[in-house]
């Protein structure tokens, strides 16, 4: 009998993948008013608070929106990866996972797409609804394709992996439902719409161009929204983060949350080493 190929390893974590990104979004769909909901506030809000910015410019109000669009995102992912995560826990569902040839990553890695899908979601409705309020949103350049996507699938993976050690040791749901998605709504408080308004926001200066909520959220602004006045637009101070070493921070976020979360799916859900 021939010893199986690295591709047909690739197919098969594949393929896992696949199951466990199509079951998350399957146990997600079966309420369809909490899906509604779920990716759907972010926008509600935005309609809000559009209407009572009447005397905002155009700029102002897309800023906004990206700022309550990556909030929305972040509450998406938060609950949607730790809610089915701590369900599966209380269900002792990791008893059988562990007997079965199934790849830590491949488990990790499902989710992560489950949820960051359906945050892309609630993030596309946050811009339509600040188009809908007067908001104006245009590509810097071509290049900007790339940091727009690394951006938002950063914040994704942080907020999710974040969340990960503490339903991974907590295992419980109702943490997991209502507990872990307040870190987006504190994040969002604390930090003036995600870094979006800085007025309003108790932290000041270039702290806002390095959080990995706020860091994301201005750069998506800044290859977003057409304005040369950072500042009139209630984005500064601080500037904007134009320089490159702004995106290699936020590939050094990816890499940090990726070993982590790898490293927790394996040694506390899988109880199989440090390290697949």
């Amino acid at each position: 009998m021939s010893a199986p190929t690295p591709d047909a390893g690739t197919a098969v974590w594949a393929s896992q993948v696949r199951a466990f990104a199509e079951r998350c979004l399957r146990e997600l769909s079966t309420g369809t008013t909490m899906l509604l909901t779920l990716v759907g506030t972010a926008a509600g809000m935005q309609l809000f608070y559009g209407s009572l910015w009447e005397e905002m410019s155009a700029a102002m109000i897309a800023s906004a929106a990206i700022g309550t669009g990556m909030f929305g995102a972040i509450y998406v992912c938060l609950y949607a990866f730790g809610y089915l995560l701590a369900g599966d826990l209380e269900d002792r569902r990791y008893e059988a996972y562990r007997s079965m040839p199934i790849a830590a990553s491949a488990d990790l890695t499902g989710r992560m797409v489950a949820a960051g899908a359906l945050a892309a979601v609630a993030f596309a409705l946050t811009l339509v609804a600040g188009v809908v309020t007067g908001g104006t949103f245009a590509l810097r350049s071509l290049a900007s394709i790339p940091v727009v996507v690394l951006a938002f699938v950063v914040t994704c993976l942080f907020w999710m992996l974040v969340a990960l050690p503490v339903i991974a040791t907590a295992a419980n749901e109702r943490l997991a439902e209502y507990g872990v998605p307040m870190i987006a709504v504190l994040g969002y408080m604390l930090t003036g719409f995600n870094g979006a308004n800085v007025a309003i926001s108790p932290l000041q200066g270039e702290v806002l161009n390095y959080l990995p909520n706020t860091l994301s959220t201005r750069l998506l602004i800044y290859h977003l929204v057409p304005t040369g006045e950072w500042a009139e637009a209630g984005l500064g101070p601080p500037g904007p983060p134009v320089g490159p070493e702004y995106v290699l921070l936020l590939v050094a976020y990816a890499i940090v949350v990726l070993v982590a979360g790898t490293v927790v799916t394996n040694r506390i859900l899988y109880e199989r080493g440090w390290w697949p």
